[in-house]
Formats: structure tokens, sequence, C-alpha cells
């Protein structure tokens, strides 16, 4: 009998999570995304970028971010605001950055407002306006 009673909760533990998993919404899909390029920006990690990158823009996006972050390191990046659109397919994200050329040691920051898309198979970012400071 419990063997029988500890089968039947870890199956119920396991519906539950299955549930829990395949369920995720929309602002929790922009977030992981934003999260996953910020972070691959702040470490030079092209492997967490390019996923959120139009893969058009790969080649282009990969030469910039070659050319404008050499010398540089990311010091910080914080998400203030997330805001969804109405149909779900858009969102813009005001990330604020702090940085600094390693030969300067002068630490800059932006206030930056992306647009993000959904691609159908993922979150890409789009349009990028600094509307405070500057970027690399």
């Amino acid at each position: 009998m419990g063997r029988r009673r500890f089968r039947t909760r870890w199956l119920a533990a396991a519906v539950l999570l299955a549930g829990c998993a395949g369920g995720m919404d929309t602002r929790t899909a922009v977030r992981n995304a934003v999260d996953e390029f910020h972070d691959g920006f702040r470490w030079g990690a092209m492997g967490s970028m390019l996923p959120h990158v139009r893969p058009t823009e790969h080649e282009t996006f990969t030469t910039d971010y070659q050319a404008s972050m050499d010398g540089v390191a990311i010091a910080d990046y914080e998400v203030q605001r997330l805001q969804i659109a109405d149909d779900g397919d858009s969102a813009k994200v005001w990330v604020h950055f702090s940085w600094y050329r390693e030969d300067e040691m002068i630490v800059h920051e932006a206030h930056v407002r992306e647009e993000w898309l959904d691609t159908g198979g993922g979150w890409c970012r789009g349009e990028v306006v600094v509307e405070r400071g500057e970027l690399p």
C-alpha cells in the first residue's frame, strides 16, 4: 500500500509540473528572451544573443558588436520596464546599462528603449533607441 501511495503522489506531482512548464505566458517568454540576450551582451556570448537577432541581421549584428565592444565592458544592466502590446506580438523594453572602456575606467550609462517582436519561433530584438546617455 505504501508503494502505491508513493507512485500516486509521484504521478500527481509530475502531471502538475508538466502543466506548469508547458504554459509559459507572454510576459515570462519576453523577459526570458530579454535576459538571455542581455546576459550574452554583457559577457560577449554570441550564442546567447543570436537567437534573439533576426537571422537576416546575424552577420551585420556580429560585425557591429565586435567592432563597438572591443575594449568595452558592460558593468551591469537592469530591465526597468516591460510593456507587452495588446496583440501580444510585440513588446517595448526599457533597459539601463552601465559600461566602461577598459583603457579609461570611466563608467558611462545609457537608458535605451528596445522593441521586441514575436517571430513565431521566439522573441527577437528590433529597433533600439537610446533615450539618455550613450552606448559604446
